[in-house]
């Protein structure tokens, strides 16, 4: 499996989180992970095997399927709250990279966060 079957299972997993009205954080609790762990398997960047996928789909209530196949949940522009419905492909691109960026900041954040309380 590479490295794009991952981000599009962690994509899937993020819209059914999304239109769940659910967080990262509450998947991450059901699966007894952190959410530095569960921010990897969204981003893609953690591996997850069939095992772990059948996990998520049970707690998401979903199929497996359902976080396999490409694009389950597409929708033809995002909604982004402070700005309304993105319809240009190009501005929407670059708040998707901007969202990550910030992601990943926040995960750094919380990283060294527990680095202090291990201390």
């Amino acid at each position: 499996m590479d490295e794009l079957f991952f981000k599009r299972v962690g994509n899937n997993i993020l819209q059914i989180l999304n239109k769940q009205g659910k967080t990262q954080q509450y998947l991450a609790n059901q699966l007894g992970i952190s959410k530095q762990v569960m921010s990897k398997i969204i981003s893609g960047a953690k591996a997850i095997n069939v095992a772990e996928i059948t996990q998520i789909a049970n707690c998401l209530s979903v199929s497996t399927d359902c976080l396999l196949t490409e694009d389950v949940l597409q929708t033809p522009a995002h909604n982004f709250s402070f700005m309304g419905d993105v319809k240009n492909e190009k501005t929407r691109k670059k708040i998707e990279f901007l969202k990550t960026v910030i992601d990943e900041i926040v995960f750094l954040e919380e990283y060294a966060d527990e680095s202090k309380d291990a201390e």
